[in-house]
């Protein structure tokens, strides 16, 4: 048996991600499907390259050994697709991009589908993960283009402003709560946080340094923030974007601090080292045309 691009793509995937299920949703196919090319491809080479057990799966050493040589591999044919596409101008092309959970989540995707409308040639894949992971897929060219709540801290990439979001509390649409909060009185209330690397979770931490808090659950993912929230299970400070359709469905409401206003300040990031391609300097021009309208809204200012 032949070893093909797709599995190696798929042993890619899960190599990166530890993850059946995650590796299914970049390849916009099913789990087993996913979990029968790696069948095969073990098969084929006649060892075992994932070690599967009920907390998840870890590379063995030859699969370790194995995914060192096909990421570069697969990111040199990436490169070379990339390098045809600039003498085909926008007719088709691919866009990596990464951002931290509420703007990849609540912001980008509407913006996505207004450029694909455009472009309906051009594939954009969107990663959504935390403000580090976010740029680590910069710097290990994972993506071409990263929209964050920070400025990069390496030299090497390249940033500029997108747009900015106010961080607000979110909870229970049934609590009790006066119409503006101060910091203190936040402090004094149940939270949930974001998990460790969130820079949400960072500027809650700073904002309440002062104070004894209380955090009742910490996840990951504004999502499963929102979630927890709304089945009362404390408060949380997130970003206005992040909780405005919930909100309007009447789940969850909102209050702001009366005495400091937290925001999120986004940034669309790239490297300067690698070299753009038509189709990604065609998101990025579309990015910042889109700049005022990013984050509907008063806050939605740059």
């Amino acid at each position: 048996m032949a070893v093909s691009l797709q599995q190696l793509e798929m042993f890619r995937a899960v190599a990166r991600n530890l993850s059946f299920s995650v590796a299914a949703r970049e390849a916009y196919t099913s789990q087993p499907h996913v979990s029968n090319q790696i069948r095969k491809l073990e098969q084929h080479y006649g060892i075992a390259l994932f070690v599967r057990s009920r907390p998840g799966i870890t590379l063995t050493e030859a699969g370790a050994a194995l995914y060192e040589r096909i990421d570069k591999i697969l990111a040199d044919l990436e490169g070379a697709e990339q390098l045809i596409q600039q003498f085909r101008g926008l007719r088709r092309g691919s866009v990596r991009l990464a951002a931290t959970s509420s703007v990849g989540n609540h912001v980008l995707p509407a913006l996505i589908a207004d450029f694909q409308r455009e472009h309906h040639e051009i594939t954009v894949s969107l990663r959504v993960s935390n403000t580090e992971q976010v740029w680590s897929s910069v710097e290990a060219d994972e993506a071409e283009l990263a929209v964050t709540p920070l400025q990069p801290p390496s030299r090497e990439l390249t940033y500029e402003p997108f747009t900015t979001d106010d961080l607000v509390v979110a909870a229970p649409a049934g609590m009790e709560l006066p119409d503006v909060l101060t910091v203190a009185a936040l402090a004094g209330l149940p939270l949930v946080a974001r998990e460790d690397g969130s820079l949400t979770l960072n500027q809650q931490q700073e904002l309440l340094k002062t104070y004894d808090t209380t955090v009742v659950a910490q996840l990951s993912g504004t999502t499963a923030v929102n979630e927890a929230v709304a089945a009362g299970a404390g408060v949380s400070l997130v970003p206005e974007s992040a909780v405005r359709a919930w909100v309007d469905a009447g789940l969850l409401k909102t209050r702001r601090l009366s005495d400091v206003t937290p925001q999120h300040e986004y940034f669309l990031v790239y490297s300067p080292q690698r070299h753009l391609a038509p189709a990604t300097r065609a998101l990025i021009e579309h990015l910042r045309a889109a700049r005022q309208l990013a984050i509907p809204g008063p806050s939605a200012t740059l």
